[in-house]
């Protein structure tokens, strides 16, 4: 089976969302400013970490691993161990986005089997737009200094 987590950010916080069976996540995420994982499309495995021993059941984290030399900061470095884990904001980041210990629970329980690439992850920015207002009876929308 193949599954699919999409995050959408917007600014310094995104949305993930994720949908399999009756499981179903919806939920604000967080990363680390200065290491943000470029915008795209990622094959991903459901996994533990390696270094970090606080997961649900006792052991090790239980976390979602997007692979190998995953792009960074516009391309400029490329990074092996960045996973969506559980955190309740950015500082729980090294690189990593974070979700809230319950999604994170949810959405790592679904996915199975663990540890094959059945994950597709897919990373999308969005920016406000911005429309400048039309002129009043053919005036300008900025009045002109006096």
């Amino acid at each position: 089976m193949s599954y699919q987590i999409r995050i959408v950010r917007k600014g310094d916080k995104g949305r993930l969302t994720f949908s399999s069976g009756a499981a179903s996540v919806d939920a604000d995420c967080w990363w680390d400013p200065n290491v943000r994982v470029d915008a795209g499309t990622y094959t991903g495995y459901a996994t533990r970490m390696a270094t970090k021993k606080d997961g649900f059941d006792g052991g090790k984290r239980e976390a979602i691993w997007l692979g190998y030399a995953v792009p960074v900061n516009g391309g400029s470095s490329r990074m092996d161990g960045i996973f969506i884990h559980k955190g309740t904001g950015p500082a729980w980041s090294d690189g990593c986005i974070v979700i809230q210990s319950a999604q994170a629970q949810a959405l790592w329980t679904a996915i199975t089997p663990k540890n094959q690439a059945n994950v597709t992850i897919v990373i999308e920015d969005v920016r406000d737009s911005f429309v400048e207002p039309k002129p009043k009876s053919g005036g300008s929308p900025h009045p002109k200094p006096a």
